[in-house]
């Protein structure tokens, strides 16, 4: 074959391919969902409030972790849904992942709870911590409903 066909053939495939390649959507992250931006947002009231509710009872017997114990488990049931939901929807990876670490700051925040009653201090800090955490997910969803995920 001459060296002019090879390089029209080599150009046709090459022009084939891009034609291809254009008329595909790469999509590297999921769309948003109003359900876990809602359930999230849901979250976030319930953490304040309870945030709130130890604050006001501190120095007082009911500041205990028997006290709250309903606040955990519905807190954990929440997130179990949130979490299932996630992993549902496909190319949801960072909102996996950042879910993944809430759960793991609300287990790390009822031990500290399950030593002691939460001082104001610590009321503060970790409040501040899981509005951070809450925010940051937000952030991602209303991103998607953009169409300008923040990477």
């Amino acid at each position: 074959m001459p060296v002019v066909k090879q390089n029209i053939l080599r150009l046709s495939f090459l022009l084939i391919f891009v034609l291809l390649l254009s008329g595909c959507a790469v999509k590297l992250i999921s769309s948003y969902d109003e359900k876990t931006d809602n359930a999230i947002t849901a979250l976030q009231k319930e953490m304040t409030q309870f945030f709130l509710t130890v604050e006001a009872q501190a120095g007082l017997p009911e500041c205990k972790y028997s006290n709250h114990t309903q606040f955990y488990q519905q807190a954990k049931i929440a997130l179990s849904a949130i979490s299932v939901r996630v992993k549902a929807i496909e190319a949801n990876e960072l909102t996996i992942e950042q879910v993944d670490l809430l759960q793991d700051s609300l287990i790390s925040l009822e031990q500290l709870h399950q030593l002691g009653c939460l001082t104001p201090n610590q009321v503060t800090n970790l409040r501040s911590n899981f509005d951070s955490s809450i925010t940051a997910i937000l952030k991602l969803e209303l991103a998607k409903k953009r169409g300008k995920p923040l990477l």
